[in-house]
């Protein structure tokens, strides 16, 4: 009876983790790995917590090490510089820290720097050699300080130090209680300001515990070499669990307490391990199961139930409460899966690089080792489905259809190339194949199926088939349409078939598909889902999945379960409909977001088993999905501003929390910063993240500068923004994010202000009226300026008109005397014409005259008075005289000398002034010259011959100094 107790009680012991787990055991939980690269830091990480708002930092060799789901930063560092190893924060964020010979505080100030203070000031002098501070634990109103050679408590802004005389171990906090292990002591518990010894605490001494915590059967110790202890009524027993050797052989360094009871146990060389509060194992996760280091440093699990596993190398996120983990192949085999199969405890994928199998039963049960992914042989080509008929297990692969039995497979039919297979309907024996160029019929014989023949009549590719309860075939060919088709009694050949597209009601012949849920044919397309209407035939959205699926997505597959449950892709997004007694359905999407572009398009797979096991085949492997996990998909989380900078002058930061890249010397912490922005910083860059970790680069988000924008942006994965040639204003930046789960954070503000540039300053406005005063008096003086000179002008134009009137009348009289000048000297020429013409007749007449009396005196001088007795001499010697006399008379010459001088401007008496030694006959050559007369001319004038003119105007040449090649003529009309 005692026995059997224990049976059930063990039973019970083994069934109730599985029954309310929040660990899962099959599989390994998803991991994301931050390596050194990724962070730019040092590659040793000791210690790790998250504040209120869920920012994660880590205790890393070069300083405090932050991390808000996008961005990795040192934030700040200890005043010796020296490593960091442990941290603790309070409720106000106040994030205590510990180093190596130094330990302090670390506040945020308002433009997002944190300052660290050291508290080694407040130490005596003695007290300050000491090294790695690895314990840093906040209890009450006092801060603890643990290094192996003291122990610092801080309350008060005084410290208080215990000693020991020899080194401590290590240092444990059990609900408020601290505890010590002591080397040669053993366990320690600290009341007050002293260390007093536990009953019978020196067992422990040497077995350097790593870690305690309080459970329902006293406290569990673990220790680094010697396994798990319980430690109550001063009893100490030893704590066997299923990796007990695997602790004892691989050393535990840190461990965590999990929710429901489980623990997570950090190793020095094979990573993390999981064990319930019975001791069952229920994960083991080293560097070959993802992993990047196998010594683990610290364990924290963050607000989302996320485990953080800090490393000798780097850091790894653990999704460990997710329902969903990977059914990982250690030789990473696998590769594309397009289908999975659970037969004979084995477990089945078919992959791009040929079909492998596992023993599921002993992963199932956590013996991972024992299981891992091997070839089948004889099958390395795509294998596209793999699926149960009757006892067989039949793979469809490139080549043909085979028969697989354990870890090989059998040739059934070499074809060009299988898709799938399906039992025909009311011919249990009989299994169609769908092939690349048709399909064909295998028939059972003697418990093995053997190929029979192709169908005739039919050579389309017949990769989604399914069956009505008619019995007819339906066959999805996703660039053409649906072919409904009906066999002969032998099924060798096609007697009948209908073809369907968007002529006959799909909203496209694209990528459509068939399906059979209970019973009841149905087709996914680009739209939703569609059936056809018994009475038109036409093909019409389905009422039920149009209500909880709509007819906007591509419904690449449905998929029911032995839970009746009904599984869906739709579009990007994996779903299970649930059916409540009422009829209706639970749509439930949340658990599966993960798995958004993870499948392999058009092959698309879903597997569930009797269990409640669901495998889902995706590019990254196979995925398995546990239905009683309990995960919370709603948990609230913030955004947060990483960083904001001017882009000019370039990166003039105005916040941020990257170390020693502002002063810290600034408001208090608390104070909010909201900077006054010059014009020319008018150009701002935003950077910002949400403190949500799953799957953190899947996080949209959108963003408002209030002042400037009238609504909030559109969702983006963008973590930046950028704002140019800002007006002056006061803004205020929000940002929110929205996780994997479509749950929208706390928005995150920034409030500055823009000032205007210097030209739109309020002292610019007061320099703007001054000088708008200014020019209104000036512009009133002007005006009257202005008028004084109108005045001026008027006056002036006044006296203007009357000058021009007087002008005007002055030049009427002018003209008017003008004009009596004009009549005066056209009288003037005309009289002195008259006179010209009467000079000119009396020359001509004078000329005629001598000319006439020089050829009488010729005759007289030709008659020969010897000859002649009868001509009176002395009459003619009188007459010849008179002639002489008349020829050289002045009475002629003084008539004309007058009028000459009167018309020619006194000539005679100009050269008689400028040259008086010419003579009165040369005055009267020279007034013949000026008129212009030619010797023959003048001769007559003068009374002598034309050489006695000739030698006149030479006499005259010379009196004029005239030089030989000077003309007489023209100096005369010149002068």
């Amino acid at each position: 009876m005692t026995k059997f107790i224990r049976i059930l009680i063990l039973s019970i012991l083994l069934i109730s983790p599985v029954l309310n787990a929040q660990i899962k055991k099959i599989g390994v939980p998803f991991i994301i790995n931050y390596n050194p690269k990724t962070y730019k830091a040092a590659s040793e990480n000791w210690d790790v917590l998250q504040d209120s708002k869920g920012m994660m930092f880590f205790a890393n060799h070069f300083g405090i090490m932050q991390f808000d789901g996008v961005r990795w930063s040192i934030v700040t560092q200890p005043e010796n510089k020296s490593m960091v190893r442990s941290l603790a924060i309070d409720k106000k964020d106040k994030m205590y820290v510990g180093a190596q010979g130094d330990f302090g505080y670390a506040i945020q100030l308002p433009n997002g720097q944190y300052q660290y203070t050291s508290l080694v000031k407040l130490l005596p002098e003695s007290a300050r050699n000491f090294g790695d501070v690895i314990h840093t634990v906040i209890r009450n109103n006092e801060v603890i300080f643990f290094s192996y050679e003291e122990i610092f408590i801080y309350n008060n802004n005084k410290i208080k130090v215990l000693k020991s005389k020899e080194k401590f171990d290590d240092f444990f906090e059990v609900n408020k209680e601290i505890y010590v292990s002591h080397n040669t002591k053993g366990l320690l518990k600290l009341k007050g300001d002293k260390l007093i010894s536990v009953t019978n605490g020196e067992k422990f001494a040497g077995m350097k515990i790593r870690k305690m915590f309080e459970t329902q059967n006293g406290l569990l110790l673990f220790t680094q070499k010697n396994g798990l202890f319980t430690f109550k009524d001063n009893q100490v027993k030893p704590f066997l669990s299923e990796a007990d050797n695997l602790l004892k052989q691989n050393q535990i360094s840190v461990a965590v307490e999990l929710s429901d009871g489980y623990f997570g146990i950090g190793t020095r060389q094979s990573g993390l391990i999981v064990i319930d509060s019975s001791g069952h194992l229920i994960q083991h996760i080293d560097k070959q199961m993802g992993l990047q280091n196998d010594y683990v440093t610290n364990l924290k699990v963050d607000k989302e139930g996320n485990l953080w596993v800090t490393l000798k190398e780097g850091i790894s996120q653990i999704q460990i409460s997710s329902p969903l983990s990977r059914v990982l192949d250690t030789s990473n085999s696998e590769t594309k899966i397009y289908c999975s199969q659970i037969y004979q405890n084995k477990l089945y994928i078919a992959t791009d690089n040929g079909l492998f199998w596992m023993d599921w039963q002993s992963y199932k049960n956590g013996k991972h080792e024992n299981a891992n992914f091997q070839h089948v042989s004889g099958m390395f080509e795509n294998v596209w489905n793999i699926s149960v008929f009757g006892n067989s297990l039949l793979a469809f692969e490139k080549n043909g259809i085979f028969e697989v039995s354990g870890n090989s497979a059998k040739l059934l039919a070499k074809v060009d190339g299988a898709w799938k297979g399906i039992l025909v309907p009311n011919h249990p024996d009989l299994l169609l194949v769908g092939g690349y160029n048709g399909m064909y019929i295998l028939k059972k014989i003697n418990n093995s199926w053997v190929y029979q023949n192709k169908i005739k009549g039919f050579e389309e590719s017949s990769r989604v088939i399914e069956t009505d309860k008619n019995g007819d075939f339906w066959i999805a060919h996703g660039y053409k349409g649906i072919y409904k088709i009906q066999f002969n009694k032998t099924f060798d050949a096609v007697s009948k078939v209908e073809f369907y597209n968007d002529k006959n009601g799909f909203p496209s012949s694209l990528f459509l598909n068939t399906f059979k849920i209970d019973n009841q044919i149905l087709f996914g397309t680009t739209k939703g889902v569609y059936k056809q209407d018994v009475h038109s035939k036409k093909m019409i959205p389905e009422p039920i999945f149009k209500k909880y699926l709509g007819l906007e997505n591509h419904i690449r597959l449905l998929k029911p379960d032995y839970q009746n449950n009904i599984w869906y892709i739709s579009g990007e997004n994996t779903g299970k409909m649930t059916k409540k007694s009422n009829g209706s359905f639970e749509v439930e999407e949340l658990p599966f977001r993960k798995l958004r572009y993870l499948y392999v398009p058009g092959f698309e797979n879903i597997q569930t088993t009797t269990s409640g096991d669901v495998f889902f085949g995706t590019q990254d492997g196979l995925i398995h999905y546990n239905v009683i996990k309990n995960k919370k998909y709603k948990t609230k989380y913030k955004a947060v501003i990483s960083e904001v900078k001017c882009i000019f002058p370039k990166d003039s930061l105005i916040f941020s929390s990257r170390y020693d890249v502002l002063p810290n010397k600034t408001k208090d912490a608390g104070e909010k910063i909201s900077p006054i922005l010059s014009h020319s910083n008018n150009a701002l860059h935003f950077s910002f993240s949400s403190l949500f970790y799953d799957e953190a680069d899947a996080t949209k988000y959108e963003y408002w500068l209030e002042g400037f924008e009238p609504k909030w942006s559109d969702y983006s994965l963008q973590t930046e923004k950028e704002y140019t040639n800002l007006p002056e204003n006061e803004y205020v930046f929000h940002v929110r994010a929205k996780n994997i789960y479509d749950v929208v954070s706390e928005e995150a503000v920034f409030s500055f202000e823009v000032l205007p540039p210097w030209y739109r300053t309020i002292w610019a406005y007061i320099l703007y009226f001054l000088l708008y005063c200014l020019v209104i008096y000036l512009i009133i003086k002007y005006q009257k300026f202005v008028a004084e000179g109108d005045r001026q002008q008027l006056i002036l134009n006044q006296e203007k008109e009357l000058l021009r009137a007087r002008a005007e009348l002055n030049e009427q009289r002018l003209n008017m005397e003008q004009e009596n000048m004009a009549i005066v000297r056209e009288n003037l020429e005309t009289t002195i014409n008259l006179k010209n013409a009467k000079v000119a007749s009396n020359t001509v007449n004078l000329i005629h005259l001598n000319e006439i009396l020089l050829s009488i005196k010729e005759l007289i001088g030709q008659m020969d008075k010897n000859n002649d007795p009868n001509v009176n001499f002395s009459l003619l010697t009188k007459i010849n005289k008179l002639i002489d006399h008349e020829l050289q008379g002045d009475k002629h010459w003084n008539e004309f000398e007058e009028i000459f001088n009167q018309l020619h401007d006194n000539f005679m008496q100009r050269m008689k002034t400028t040259y008086p030694e010419l003579t009165p006959r040369d005055m009267r050559l020279c007034a013949y010259l000026r008129m212009n007369f030619n010797t023959k001319e003048i001769a007559p004038l003068l009374g002598i011959s034309v050489r006695g003119v000739e030698d006149t105007r030479y006499r005259i040449r010379k009196k004029l100094q005239l030089p030989s090649d000077a003309n007489i003529t023209e100096f005369i009309l010149n002068f």
